[in-house]
């Protein structure tokens, strides 16, 4: 597999030229402790068979989808979270801190272009895909996935809907769901669970063997959106941050062992995906761009492609060391250089990273 390395002082990654996917994310923090918080799956380093599918030949880190979920529309194009995150990405400009890379073909007529950036001083991975011309409407996102061995505390910014999709996305003898499908959550700490009783979706990892989707509506008022995820074990948060009028749903899988069939063997575990979208669930192109209850309570579920047009989807993610006792973050905010996360206990951390990136797009 090849891979593209880039590097900054406090951050460091590498973009896989199959998939566009971030490899071997690396922060550096506290002066020099060495945090790797992204999920890689367990088959990376196996010989697969011939027809599966690059996505899941490369499954690691991030990456983008468009479509996101099924790809049903597009003639040609069968494989989930479509061109994008399966087909081929070419080098067109280099740094030591950057890399631009253009996608071979086009997603509904629409070239896509995408840079990956580090910065000095700074835990963050900042990324923008730009989609040129095409015509059409069609759900887009990111698929950041995190490694949970060690429980992750989740917060989230203001948010008008949790749910679950209409249909399980497991059912046996292959799989097995964790949650209730098509409920309205209005307690994410007792969500409904598939085979009764309740579970906290603000703890991960969830009860083992099970897999699950669930997705927030995020409020699209606030100047950026925010997901975090914190560690107390290891003293640290990670942050995903966007804006909530361009990707205004977020949705979280949860992948703890609960497929059996190949190449997930039962043996993908302590994965959670914190997917910043524009998408009715994973469920299809078709549906979302068609009536989905998301889309007629007033949160888009799919962005327009027009000739002579781009739609550009910016987004950074990142992580900040923690003090003793820091748990659960209350909030984030913008602060000079960067944003302050504060926990339910007051405490206080700070990461540098640059808000305006999300200003375009």
């Amino acid at each position: 597999m090849k891979l593209f390395p880039i590097s900054a002082d406090r951050a460091s990654l590498a973009l896989t030229e199959t998939g566009g996917h971030l490899s071997d994310v690396v922060f550096t923090v506290d002066g020099g402790r060495k945090v790797s918080p992204m999920h890689t799956a367990p088959w990376a380093n196996e010989t697969l068979p011939a027809d599966t599918w690059e996505i899941l030949r490369v499954l690691r880190g991030d990456f983008f989808c468009a479509p996101f979920g099924s790809s049903d529309l597009i003639p040609g194009e069968t494989r989930v979270h479509g061109l994008p995150a399966n087909g081929t990405w070419r080098v067109t400009g280099s740094k030591p801190g950057s890399i631009d890379a253009v996608l071979d073909g086009t997603v509904l007529g629409a070239t896509v272009a995408k840079r990956v950036e580090v910065r000095p001083g700074e835990s963050v991975v900042y990324q923008r895909h730009v989609m040129t011309g095409g015509s059409g409407r069609l759900p887009v996102g990111h698929h950041a996935m995190l490694r949970a061995e060690r429980p992750l505390l989740l917060s989230f910014a203001p948010w008008t809907m949790a749910l679950t999709p209409p249909d399980p996305v497991e059912t046996p003898p292959g799989g097995r769901p964790l949650l209730a499908n098509d409920q309205t959550i209005a307690d994410l700490t007792h969500a409904r669970r598939a085979d009764g009783g309740t579970v906290d979706l603000t703890v991960y990892p969830t009860p083992d063997g099970f897999e699950s989707i669930w997705m927030l509506v995020a409020d699209r008022t606030p100047a950026f959106g925010w997901v975090t995820a914190t560690s107390p074990d290891e003293n640290w948060v990670w942050f995903s941050l966007k804006n909530p009028r361009i990707l205004p749903q977020t949705l979280f899988w949860l992948s703890n062992g609960g497929r059996d069939y190949p190449p997930w063997n039962g043996r993908h575990k302590c994965a959670i995906g914190i997917e910043e979208i524009c998408g009715y669930f994973h469920v299809g192109h078709a549906a979302s761009i068609g009536e989905n209850p998301v889309a007629a309570a007033g949160s888009p579920t799919a962005v327009t492609l027009t000739p002579g047009s781009a739609v550009t989807v910016s987004y950074i993610f990142g992580l900040a060391a923690t003090p003793p006792g820091f748990g659960r973050v209350k909030d984030v905010v913008a602060a000079p250089g960067g944003i302050r996360l504060t926990d339910a206990g007051d405490r206080e951390t700070f990461a540098a990273c640059d808000l305006s990136f999300l200003a375009a797009g």
